[in-house]
Formats: C-alpha cells, sequence, structure tokens
C-alpha cells in the first residue's frame, strides 16, 4: 500500500517538472522572439539615423543657387574651381579665391591679363570662346564657372564633370555677375563690400564731375574696315553712365556700338577721346585721316589710349576699378 501510493505521489511531480519545462522554454522562445523583434526594430532605427544623417551632412556640404539655366547644387565651399572667361577670373581673384584653371582671352595658352593680381600659376584650360573640356577634367574641378553666350554649347559636357554655374550674359551686367560669382563660391559679403566700394567710388566722381563744365567723352575702337564708337550699353559705357560722365549726343545711344567711316569722323568727336584696339595699326590709319585734326580731343591734345584689357575684355571688379583710375587721371583730375 505504502509503496502503491508512493508510486501515485510520483506522477503529479513528474506532471510538474514536465509543466515546468513547457513554461519556461515558452519563455524562451517569447524572449527570443522578443530579442528578435527588438533587434529588428533597433536595426530599421539605427539604418533610418544614418541616413538621416547623410542628409543633413549632404546639405551641409552643398547649397542650392540660381543661374542662367535654373537650380543648381554646388559644394559649400568649393577649392578646385575653373573658370571660363575673365570677368569670372577677374572676380575670384578679387574676393580672395585663386582658380586652379582659367581660360585666356584670344588664344589657348596666351597668358592672362597684366592688371589682375595673384594669377600666377592659373592653369590654362584653352581660349574664351574654346576651352578645352578635356583640360578642364584634368584638374578635377568641384565647380565650374561659365557664361551662357560663350558656353552654352558645351554646358551639358560640363555638368557631366562638375557643378556648373553660367551668368546669362557678359558687359552689361557685370554688377549681376559679380553678385552671382560670389554666391557661388559662398563669398557673398565680400562680394557685397566689393560692389558698395564701387558704388561710392563712382558717385564720389559723378559729385565732382557735376562741379566741373562736364566736358563730353568720346570712346573708340579704331579698326582696320571701320570705326567703332563705343555706347552706353556696354562694360565701359555702363561704369562711364555710373560716374556721371557726359558722352557725346551720337554716343549715348542703349546699344553696344556704332560704325562709322573716316567721312563720319565727326561722330566720335569729344572734348576727350579714349581709344583702344587689339589691331597695332589701325589707330595709325584713323590719324592719317584728314579729318582727323578737325576732332576737339585732337584740337586739346586730349587723346588717350587706354588699354584694351580692361577696358574692352576684363568685364571684372578689377578692371571696373582700373576704368575709374583713367577716369580719374584723365576727366576728373587732368595734369
Amino acid at each position: 500500500m505504502q509503496a502503491e501510493r508512493q508510486k501515485q505521489g510520483r506522477i503529479p511531480y513528474a506532471l510538474w517538472v514536465l509543466m515546468t519545462v513547457l513554461v519556461l522554454a515558452l519563455a524562451g522562445c517569447g524572449n527570443s522572439g522578443g530579442a528578435g523583434t527588438g533587434a529588428t526594430t533597433t536595426g530599421d532605427a539605427g539604418a533610418a539615423n544614418i541616413k538621416q544623417e547623410a542628409q543633413v551632412e549632404k546639405k551641409e556640404d552643398t547649397r542650392t543657387i540660381t543661374d542662367a539655366y535654373g537650380k543648381v547644387e554646388v559644394p559649400a565651399q568649393p577649392s578646385r574651381i575653373v573658370v571660363l572667361d575673365i570677368g569670372a577670373l577677374d572676380n575670384l581673384l578679387a574676393m580672395g579665391v585663386k582658380p586652379v584653371g582659367a581660360s585666356s582671352i584670344l588664344a589657348p595658352g596666351d597668358p592672362y591679363p597684366g592688371y589682375l593680381q595673384g594669377a600666377e600659376g592659373i592653369a590654362n584650360v584653352g581660349s574664351v570662346n574654346e576651352p578645352n573640356l578635356e583640360s578642364i577634367d584634368a584638374l578635377k574641378p568641384d565647380l565650374i564657372i561659365g557664361n551662357k553666350d560663350a558656353h552654352d554649347a558645351i554646358y551639358e559636357q560640363l555638368k557631366q564633370i562638375a557643378p556648373t554655374v553660367f551668368v546669362e550674359t557678359l558687359g552689361v551686367t557685370w554688377k549681376e555677375n559679380l553678385q552671382l560669382h560670389a554666391d557661388a563660391i559662398n563669398r557673398q559679403e565680400e562680394g557685397t563690400k566689393l560692389l558698395a566700394a564701387y558704388e561710392q567710388r563712382a558717385a564720389d566722381m559723378k559729385s565732382a564731375l557735376a562741379a566741373q563744365s562736364g566736358k563730353e567723352v568720346s570712346l573708340v575702337r579704331p579698326r582696320q574696315d571701320k570705326i567703332q564708337l563705343y555706347l552706353t550699353g556696354t562694360f565701359a559705357g555702363t561704369i562711364m553712365k555710373d560716374a556721371g560722365i557726359v558722352r557725346p549726343a551720337e554716343q549715348q545711344a542703349d546699344g553696344f556700338s556704332k560704325d562709322v567711316t573716316e567721312e563720319q569722323i565727326a561722330e566720335l568727336d569729344g572734348d576727350i577721346i579714349f581709344w583702344f584696339n587689339r589691331e597695332p595699326d589701325a589707330f595709325a590709319k584713323l590719324e592719317k585721316s584728314p579729318l582727323w585734326a578737325t576732332l576737339k580731343g585732337v584740337q586739346n591734345k586730349a587723346v588717350y589710349p587706354v588699354d584694351w584689357e580692361y577696358w574692352l575684355s576684363g568685364l571684372g571688379i578689377q578692371a571696373v576699378n582700373k576704368v575709374l583710375d583713367d577716369l580719374d587721371l584723365y576727366v576728373v583730375h587732368p595734369s
């Protein structure tokens, strides 16, 4: 009897052990599942955080600006910049940024304009009208700056090399171009200061000239086959207008230039005559004209050659100030 009761007593104990094992197993499975779920959730959150951090980092590394084509994403602090026209080279150097590459004005390999400060050591990437894509690519730029007028045909190719910023045109828009160049390289404050200094200088010159007799200043480009009168719708023309320079009636139009013949030489007359050209013999030919000696500027001995590199082709803030230097020297404070 006692043995039978002992045998009967073992059965509940065995069941109890079995139930305990099952409970522990189920708990382990539950914990395992929970741990697995938790690990998955943590992994998803980690990936999301990494993605978010990458997006923030990308946002901090780049900026979106608006150029002649629309929105363009550029490096926040570009360090390897290639410029395709002298106006951009001029402006960047004035803002303390030295490009790794630049185009020359006329022919590939030509020296950069002598008036520019700090252009030594910049790699040549062709001419303004014919930039060399292979030379540009070899420099591994992180930003390219050009203009739509001259470089529209290669815009898509340039974009494949690096983010590309284009101004619309050159010349009369030099103020807007300076601001866009400053925005592209994240030097807005420097650009604003340069423009403000110009505005003040031009205003001071205008005030000084207002107190004078208002001598008319003619701007002429002699060429082999014609004579060009440069009007107010030019790079130099905008500066002269800002500075209060009085122009002869025939040169007050808004256009770019007007062609005249030697028989129409009276139209280039002025109390002061500035001239520039790229053709060495063109002015000598003009001087030989029988009508040349009849001009007031000639009779006043007030005919001055000025440097075409900044009067004609500079197109940046340093060139602007060189033009003002000449105006101050020959018009505002003549010796």
